[in-house]
Protein backbone atom coordinates (compact mmCIF):
# COMPACT_ATOMS: atom_id res chain seq x y z
CA UNK A 1 0.00 0.00 0.00
CA UNK A 2 2.79 2.31 1.28
CA UNK A 3 4.56 1.86 -2.25
CA UNK A 4 1.37 2.36 -4.26
CA UNK A 5 1.13 5.90 -2.63
CA UNK A 6 4.91 7.12 -2.87
CA UNK A 7 4.01 5.84 -6.72
CA UNK A 8 0.60 7.80 -7.08
CA UNK A 9 2.84 10.92 -5.78
CA UNK A 10 6.06 10.69 -7.95
CA UNK A 11 3.27 10.74 -10.77
CA UNK A 12 1.33 13.58 -10.17
CA UNK A 13 5.28 15.31 -9.33
CA UNK A 14 6.17 14.24 -13.01
CA UNK A 15 2.54 15.09 -14.42
CA UNK A 16 1.61 18.17 -13.13
CA UNK A 17 2.71 21.29 -14.83
CA UNK A 18 4.84 23.85 -13.23
CA UNK A 19 2.72 26.93 -13.29
CA UNK A 20 4.84 28.51 -10.53
CA UNK A 21 8.35 27.57 -10.04
CA UNK A 22 10.49 26.64 -13.03
CA UNK A 23 9.41 29.04 -16.36
CA UNK A 24 8.02 27.48 -18.91
CA UNK A 25 10.35 27.00 -22.13
CA UNK A 26 9.61 28.81 -25.41
CA UNK A 27 11.30 28.65 -28.45
CA UNK A 28 11.54 30.77 -31.69
CA UNK A 29 13.57 32.28 -33.96
CA UNK A 30 14.28 35.81 -35.64
CA UNK A 31 11.24 37.33 -37.37
CA UNK A 32 11.31 41.10 -36.99
CA UNK A 33 8.69 42.49 -36.24
CA UNK A 34 7.32 39.64 -34.77
CA UNK A 35 10.43 38.45 -32.76
CA UNK A 36 13.45 40.05 -32.46
CA UNK A 37 16.95 37.91 -30.89
CA UNK A 38 18.46 41.69 -29.40
CA UNK A 39 18.47 42.17 -26.22
CA UNK A 40 16.59 45.75 -26.75
CA UNK A 41 13.22 44.95 -27.55
CA UNK A 42 12.15 40.77 -28.05
CA UNK A 43 9.34 41.31 -30.58
CA UNK A 44 5.84 41.78 -30.76
CA UNK A 45 4.72 38.36 -30.80
CA UNK A 46 7.45 37.88 -27.97
CA UNK A 47 6.22 40.23 -26.06
CA UNK A 48 2.14 39.61 -26.26
CA UNK A 49 3.12 35.62 -25.21
CA UNK A 50 5.04 36.88 -22.05
CA UNK A 51 2.37 39.14 -21.31
CA UNK A 52 -0.48 36.74 -21.94
CA UNK A 53 1.37 34.27 -19.35
CA UNK A 54 2.17 36.72 -16.58
CA UNK A 55 -1.55 37.72 -16.70
CA UNK A 56 -2.10 34.04 -15.28
CA UNK A 57 1.24 34.07 -13.19
CA UNK A 58 3.20 31.46 -15.07
CA UNK A 59 6.84 32.79 -15.91
CA UNK A 60 8.14 32.07 -18.90
CA UNK A 61 11.87 31.36 -20.61
CA UNK A 62 12.21 31.70 -24.09
CA UNK A 63 15.21 30.63 -26.94
CA UNK A 64 15.99 30.67 -30.09
CA UNK A 65 17.03 28.04 -31.98
CA UNK A 66 16.66 27.46 -36.04
CA UNK A 67 12.67 26.71 -37.22
CA UNK A 68 13.99 23.03 -38.32
CA UNK A 69 15.17 22.78 -34.52
CA UNK A 70 12.48 24.49 -33.04
CA UNK A 71 9.71 21.93 -34.47
CA UNK A 72 11.82 19.01 -33.53
CA UNK A 73 11.93 20.11 -30.32
CA UNK A 74 7.83 20.90 -29.44
CA UNK A 75 7.72 17.01 -31.33
CA UNK A 76 10.34 15.81 -28.91
CA UNK A 77 8.57 16.78 -25.54
CA UNK A 78 11.89 18.83 -24.84
CA UNK A 79 10.37 22.29 -24.53
CA UNK A 80 6.37 23.48 -23.84
CA UNK A 81 5.87 25.36 -27.58
CA UNK A 82 7.20 27.59 -30.02
CA UNK A 83 5.75 30.37 -31.36
CA UNK A 84 4.77 31.68 -34.42
CA UNK A 85 3.40 28.84 -36.05
CA UNK A 86 0.52 28.00 -38.24
CA UNK A 87 -1.77 24.87 -37.80
CA UNK A 88 -0.73 22.11 -40.57
CA UNK A 89 -1.39 18.59 -40.74
CA UNK A 90 1.92 17.32 -40.16
CA UNK A 91 2.34 19.56 -36.92
CA UNK A 92 -1.34 18.29 -35.93
CA UNK A 93 0.44 14.79 -35.28
CA UNK A 94 2.71 16.22 -32.52
CA UNK A 95 1.72 19.42 -31.62
CA UNK A 96 -2.04 20.92 -30.29
CA UNK A 97 -2.36 24.39 -31.28
CA UNK A 98 -3.15 27.72 -28.99
CA UNK A 99 -5.82 30.48 -29.97
CA UNK A 100 -4.57 32.95 -32.48
CA UNK A 101 -1.92 35.34 -31.30
CA UNK A 102 -2.23 37.00 -34.92
CA UNK A 103 -3.51 36.88 -38.48
CA UNK A 104 -0.98 36.85 -41.06
CA UNK A 105 -1.36 37.91 -44.54
CA UNK A 106 1.28 36.01 -47.08
CA UNK A 107 2.15 37.91 -49.71
CA UNK A 108 4.75 37.78 -52.41
CA UNK A 109 7.74 40.37 -53.04
CA UNK A 110 9.23 41.62 -56.18
CA UNK A 111 11.02 44.27 -57.30
CA UNK A 112 8.60 46.72 -59.77
CA UNK A 113 11.43 47.41 -62.49
CA UNK A 114 11.06 43.35 -63.25
CA UNK A 115 7.06 42.54 -62.78
CA UNK A 116 5.42 45.62 -62.69
CA UNK A 117 2.12 45.96 -60.29
CA UNK A 118 2.00 42.41 -59.98
CA UNK A 119 -0.53 40.81 -58.33
CA UNK A 120 -1.00 37.37 -56.84
CA UNK A 121 -4.10 34.61 -58.16
CA UNK A 122 -3.35 31.35 -57.94
CA UNK A 123 -0.64 29.15 -57.22
CA UNK A 124 -0.50 27.40 -60.81
CA UNK A 125 0.02 30.84 -61.91
CA UNK A 126 3.56 31.15 -59.99
CA UNK A 127 4.58 27.96 -61.83
CA UNK A 128 6.49 30.09 -64.32
CA UNK A 129 8.55 31.75 -61.83
CA UNK A 130 11.56 31.58 -59.14
CA UNK A 131 10.12 31.50 -55.84
CA UNK A 132 12.39 32.48 -52.71
CA UNK A 133 11.36 30.70 -49.52
CA UNK A 134 12.32 30.07 -45.88
CA UNK A 135 13.21 25.96 -44.80
CA UNK A 136 11.26 25.20 -41.64
CA UNK A 137 7.87 27.13 -43.05
CA UNK A 138 4.32 25.97 -43.12
CA UNK A 139 4.29 26.79 -47.02
CA UNK A 140 6.70 24.26 -47.69
CA UNK A 141 4.08 21.17 -47.85
CA UNK A 142 1.47 23.63 -49.78
CA UNK A 143 4.13 24.66 -52.46
CA UNK A 144 5.25 21.10 -53.04
CA UNK A 145 1.96 19.88 -54.02
CA UNK A 146 1.27 22.74 -56.39
CA UNK A 147 4.57 21.85 -57.98
CA UNK A 148 6.57 24.99 -57.45
CA UNK A 149 10.17 25.72 -58.04
CA UNK A 150 11.58 26.93 -54.55
CA UNK A 151 14.70 28.17 -53.62
CA UNK A 152 14.73 27.81 -49.64
CA UNK A 153 17.00 29.09 -47.21
CA UNK A 154 17.06 29.22 -43.46
CA UNK A 155 16.99 33.27 -42.81
CA UNK A 156 13.93 35.12 -44.44
CA UNK A 157 17.20 38.04 -45.06
CA UNK A 158 18.13 35.76 -47.98
CA UNK A 159 14.75 35.43 -49.90
CA UNK A 160 14.75 39.77 -49.97
CA UNK A 161 18.25 39.70 -50.83
CA UNK A 162 17.53 37.46 -53.94
CA UNK A 163 14.77 39.15 -55.32
CA UNK A 164 17.46 42.09 -55.43
CA UNK A 165 20.04 40.16 -56.79
CA UNK A 166 17.28 38.86 -59.68
CA UNK A 167 18.07 35.33 -58.10
CA UNK A 168 14.49 34.82 -58.23
CA UNK A 169 11.49 36.85 -59.25
CA UNK A 170 8.96 36.56 -56.07
CA UNK A 171 9.93 36.18 -52.14
CA UNK A 172 7.14 34.82 -50.16
CA UNK A 173 6.25 36.02 -46.84
CA UNK A 174 4.28 37.84 -43.94
CA UNK A 175 3.17 41.19 -45.21
CA UNK A 176 4.82 42.64 -41.89
CA UNK A 177 7.99 40.89 -42.00
CA UNK A 178 8.98 41.26 -45.76
CA UNK A 179 8.49 45.15 -45.43
CA UNK A 180 10.27 45.08 -42.12
CA UNK A 181 13.09 42.98 -43.96
CA UNK A 182 13.00 45.67 -47.03
CA UNK A 183 12.97 48.52 -44.40
CA UNK A 184 16.10 47.44 -42.83
CA UNK A 185 17.92 45.73 -45.65
CA UNK A 186 17.53 48.46 -48.44
CA UNK A 187 16.14 51.85 -46.73
CA UNK A 188 17.04 53.48 -49.61
CA UNK A 189 15.64 51.27 -52.35
CA UNK A 190 12.12 50.42 -50.24
CA UNK A 191 10.36 52.29 -53.57
CA UNK A 192 11.03 49.88 -55.62
CA UNK A 193 9.76 46.65 -54.08
CA UNK A 194 6.36 45.57 -54.06
CA UNK A 195 4.19 43.04 -52.50
CA UNK A 196 1.06 41.44 -54.10
CA UNK A 197 -2.25 43.23 -52.37
CA UNK A 198 -3.87 40.01 -52.48
CA UNK A 199 -2.66 37.51 -49.95
CA UNK A 200 -2.17 34.02 -51.24
CA UNK A 201 -2.99 33.09 -47.68
CA UNK A 202 -4.32 34.48 -44.72
CA UNK A 203 -3.40 32.11 -41.68
CA UNK A 204 -3.32 32.54 -37.96
CA UNK A 205 -0.31 32.26 -35.54
CA UNK A 206 -0.30 30.27 -32.29
CA UNK A 207 1.87 28.87 -29.92
CA UNK A 208 2.43 25.12 -31.05
CA UNK A 209 2.51 23.06 -28.04
CA UNK A 210 4.07 19.97 -27.51
CA UNK A 211 1.83 16.95 -26.86
CA UNK A 212 4.58 15.08 -25.28
CA UNK A 213 5.47 18.00 -22.88
CA UNK A 214 3.53 17.37 -19.14
CA UNK A 215 1.15 19.04 -18.52
CA UNK A 216 0.84 21.46 -21.42
CA UNK A 217 -3.12 20.95 -22.72
CA UNK A 218 -3.81 22.60 -18.78
CA UNK A 219 -0.82 24.98 -19.72
CA UNK A 220 -2.08 26.03 -23.11
CA UNK A 221 -5.58 26.68 -21.40
CA UNK A 222 -4.25 28.81 -19.24
CA UNK A 223 -2.19 30.73 -22.11
CA UNK A 224 -5.33 30.93 -24.07
CA UNK A 225 -7.07 32.77 -20.89
CA UNK A 226 -3.68 35.22 -20.93
CA UNK A 227 -4.36 36.06 -23.88
CA UNK A 228 -8.08 36.70 -23.47
CA UNK A 229 -7.25 39.03 -20.70
CA UNK A 230 -4.63 41.02 -22.20
CA UNK A 231 -6.68 41.74 -24.88
CA UNK A 232 -9.80 42.89 -23.29
CA UNK A 233 -7.86 45.29 -20.91
CA UNK A 234 -5.40 46.89 -23.75
CA UNK A 235 -2.14 45.43 -23.31
CA UNK A 236 -2.26 43.77 -26.58
CA UNK A 237 -3.13 46.43 -28.22
CA UNK A 238 -0.60 48.69 -26.50
CA UNK A 239 2.21 45.97 -27.29
CA UNK A 240 1.14 46.21 -31.09
CA UNK A 241 1.17 49.84 -31.53
CA UNK A 242 4.76 50.19 -30.15
CA UNK A 243 6.31 47.49 -32.62
CA UNK A 244 3.89 47.88 -36.21
CA UNK A 245 2.72 51.75 -36.13
CA UNK A 246 2.59 52.54 -39.40
CA UNK A 247 2.74 49.69 -41.01
CA UNK A 248 0.30 48.86 -43.92
CA UNK A 249 -1.96 46.74 -42.06
CA UNK A 250 -5.47 45.75 -41.19
CA UNK A 251 -7.08 46.82 -37.72
CA UNK A 252 -5.89 44.52 -34.96
CA UNK A 253 -7.89 41.22 -34.60
CA UNK A 254 -9.78 40.88 -31.37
Amino acid sequence: MKSKIVAIILFLLVATPCFAGDPVVLVTNEYMPYVNTSLRESGFITEVVVAAFKEVGVETKIEFRPWRRCAMLVEDGKVFGAFPYAVTKKRQKYAWFSDSVWECRNVFFYLKGRLGDYDFTNLEALKRFRIAGTSGNYYEEIFEEAGLRVDYAPGEASGVRKVWEMRTELFAEDELVGWSLISRIFPDHRHLFGSTPTPWNVNPQTVMVSKKYPGSRELMEKFNEGLKTIRENGTYQAIFMRYCKGFPVVAIKQ
